[in-house]
């Protein structure tokens, strides 16, 4: 598995990556695994726009390094590849889970699963946000004893003059964020 540009390289890495996915993302009764709802599609196209094919060809190095797509390997043999790609390349399987995660729960039919079971899910919830109810301060003011919060109309505005905000240890780690 090493030419992801041939059609026959692409399909290997395809059915690699659905293995990895399922192992991840098994899914259950109630529940479909990651690569049912397609989620090596959307890690593919993720991975290519960010990295072209080099991080194809990347990918389909590693997963063939862990035996992917893990035909004939017992549960936990996937597990222990999945392991070795995990401590071997940290930070590359922290961005496939992730993108596994997000591909997953951003699929139409698993919000309309977790929808289905009253609990309101959006694919992209910062477009719109979520409806909350009003800050009741009579049930929601913390009684827990540590920290504190002040009352809006309480906020006071305090004197900075002397903090000479023009300074360059200011402006390097404060304004220039």
């Amino acid at each position: 598995m090493t030419d992801t540009r041939e059609t026959g390289g692409m399909i290997r890495l395809s059915a690699a990556l659905a293995a990895l996915v399922d192992e991840l993302l098994p899914g259950n009764d109630d529940w479909p695994s990651g690569s049912t709802v397609g989620v090596q599609h959307a890690i593919v196209e993720r991975l290519a726009g960010r990295e072209g094919d080099s991080g194809l060809e990347h990918l389909a190095h590693l997963l063939d390094g862990i035996g992917a797509p893990f035909d004939g390997m017992d549960a936990q043999a996937r597990i222990a590849a999945v392991r070795s790609l995990e401590s071997g390349e940290p930070a590359r399987f922290n961005w496939l889970r992730n993108a596994a995660f997000h591909a997953y729960y951003e699929n139409p039919a698993i919000v309309a699963l977790i929808d289905a079971r009253g609990t309101p899910y959006r694919r992209r919830p910062h477009v719109q946000g979520y409806d909350l109810p009003k800050f009741d301060p009579a049930t929601q003011t913390p009684t827990h004893g540590r920290g504190h919060w002040i009352r809006t109309g309480d906020v006071r505005r305090i004197d900075i003059s002397k903090l000479d905000l023009d300074s360059k240890r200011t402006v390097k780690w404060g304004l220039e964020r």
